[in-house]
């Protein structure tokens, strides 16, 4: 018994698999981009909205955003002890008081920022990646 198999358009197809696989890491690279920009106008919005008290508006220039590399792109301050805005740390995991001997806790804005914003950001992923993909 003999089968025979024909199959037309597997040419297209591959070919248009492989067209979708070299756009995805620039795809990439523009949805961490723009899910980035997102997400920190959000937070310099609303930094000094969930406890923290506005001296010097340090707190919202010393935010900033990495650019994206190895897939991954970074939203907060440059760290260090000697950079501004060094207390947000402080402030969103807590920190023990050498002088009042006690520990002081957490007024977190980020993590909170973060998770009213994960939708928004997801859907900014999905609406550049379908445009990129020609899917809408």
């Amino acid at each position: 018994m003999r089968l025979d198999l024909r199959i037309d358009g597997l040419d297209e197809l591959i070919a248009e698999v492989e067209r979708m696989e070299a756009l995805t890491p620039q795809l990439m690279d523009r949805a961490l981009i723009a899910g980035g920009d997102l997400l920190l106008e959000r937070m310099v919005a609303g930094v000094y909205l969930h406890g923290l008290v506005r001296r010097t508006g340090e707190a919202q220039s010393a935010l900033h955003r990495t650019n994206p590399k190895n897939g991954e792109l970074f939203v907060g301050t440059r760290g260090g002890a000697k950079k501004p805005g060094f207390y947000l740390y402080m402030h969103e995991f807590g920190f023990y008081n050498v002088r009042a001997k006690r520990f002081i806790p957490p007024k977190p804005f980020a993590s909170i920022i973060f998770e009213n914003s994960r939708t928004e950001i997801l859907a900014t992923y999905a609406a550049i990646f379908r445009a990129g993909y020609k899917l809408s």
